[in-house]
């Protein structure tokens, strides 16, 4: 496999199973795909995928060179980065984060970033497909929580945070969603085990909107150490961890971690 063209295809195939797909995310057609592999197949004498009822399956042998095909295709496109590092040279940035920092720190992030480049800014709020999308560099940088993610991420921890409830603790409880965090744990329970929820969002505005009435779980950092209750959450910066050492991945995250430190709860 001495083509990166074929490389790429391979790698495709082996994310999305499919020709068809393959062929969407590399901006070729369907036809061009299918002619690479046959050409792999024969140069590798493995047939590579085999066609199930789930799509292309891959063989063992398939499974077995995709780690170090990963790895060398990672080596070589840090070795194309240009040797001095210049941001404003950048086409695109595409940052996925937690919402609540978003909300309050996501444009202080846009206005930080456009002092640099003229770079295309995509700025997303952190869903269930980013850790998949950070892997395969359709997104550079996350602002999440540390927690149990695969060994292909890096976490850059921060700080702790601490929680304390707000709004009308004589109404009734709401569960603030968010993605990644708290869909099936309760921290409020570490708290008071007797709370009851009987409404649920993933929508900050609205949450906000009902502390009249209820009341939620809120967050804010812990620098000093002193919680009203730990409730185990630490924010970090996700990087795919074979790009962390890159410099457009420093450049970024020398620029978050000051503007994430002036975050002070939601």
């Amino acid at each position: 496999m001495n083509d990166l063209n074929a490389l790429h295809v391979f790698l495709a195939l082996m994310q999305t199973h499919s020709t068809t797909r393959a062929a969407r995310k590399l901006g070729r057609s369907q036809s061009y795909v299918s002619k690479v592999l046959a050409q792999l197949r024969e140069d590798l004498d493995d047939p590579l995928f085999v066609r199930t009822a789930e799509g292309l399956t891959p063989t063992s042998y398939a499974v077995s060179i995709e780690p170090r095909l990963r790895s060398a295709l990672d080596q070589v496109n840090i070795a194309l980065e240009p040797e001095e590092f210049d941001p404003k040279l950048l086409d695109k940035i595409t940052l996925h984060i937690i919402e609540p920092y978003l909300i309050t720190i996501g444009k202080d992030i846009i206005d930080a970033i456009r002092k640099e480049t003229d770079a295309v800014i995509d700025i997303r709020q952190w869903s269930p497909l980013s850790e998949t999308m950070i892997q395969e560099e359709v997104v550079d940088i996350g602002i999440h929580i540390l927690n149990n993610k695969p060994q292909t991420l890096h976490q850059k921890p921060l700080f702790k945070g601490r929680g304390h409830f707000e709004g009308n603790t004589d109404g009734e409880y709401v569960k603030y969603i968010i993605s990644g965090v708290n869909e099936y744990d309760n921290r409020y329970e570490m708290i008071d085990p007797s709370i009851e929820t009987k409404i649920f969002t993933d929508n900050h505005i609205l949450t906000t909107q009902l502390m009249d009435t209820c009341y939620t779980l809120r967050y804010a950092p812990d620098k000093n150490q002193q919680t009203d209750y730990d409730i185990d959450l630490t924010v970090a910066i996700i990087t795919k961890a074979s790009r962390r050492q890159s410099e457009k991945i420093q450049w970024l995250t020398k620029l978050l971690v000051p503007l994430i430190e002036t975050f002070e709860g939601y």
